[in-house]
């Protein structure tokens, strides 16, 4: 064998071997998302609601439920929808980020940017204004523009882990 020959060989598997471990790390992260997703299936409650250091008032935080459907989010107020999202999200991350894509108004398709925490029937989203940075830290500290927000899943709805 000449060494012209044993260098494209090499070449050749070594190629071959990347593009393997490429498809299997692809392959294991779209499992490890669709498995996440299937975590926040359901309704979730508000149980709280900060915006850039303020409160929401607590009739407005109690009235708010957010149902997920597949990677759709429907929101109500007193049970009536008033918004729709896509979502994705890659808990490959730490904290793990959640994408948010308004279905309608003026950030329609725009990508809305987050981190989420998820544990057992408590969810925790910090998500940044539209066209801004995504958070770092699970605040909404004034001047941050940041909305922080906790969820519990309603009894009855949805998966569990």
């Amino acid at each position: 064998m000449s060494v012209e020959f044993r260098r494209r060989w090499t070449g050749r598997v070594r190629t071959l071997g990347l593009v393997l471990l490429w498809t299997w790390t692809a392959s294991t992260l779209a499992d490890d998302r669709k498995d996440e997703l299937e975590r926040h299936q359901g309704t979730w409650r508000t149980t709280t609601s900060i915006y850039d250091g303020r409160s929401a008032p607590e009739d407005v935080i109690r009235s708010i439920t957010r149902t997920v459907e597949k990677d759709h989010v429907v929101w109500k107020r007193d049970g009536k929808p008033f918004a729709g999202t896509r979502i994705e999200l890659d808990p490959s991350r730490e904290p793990h980020t959640i994408d948010v894509i308004p279905d309608g108004g003026k950030d329609r398709g725009e990508r809305v940017l987050g981190i989420y925490k998820l544990k057992g029937d408590r969810l925790t989203i910090c998500m940044a204004e539209p066209g801004k940075p995504r958070p770092s830290e699970f605040k909404a500290e004034p001047g941050s523009g940041w909305t922080l927000r906790t969820f519990v899943r309603e009894r009855g709805a949805g998966k569990k882990d």
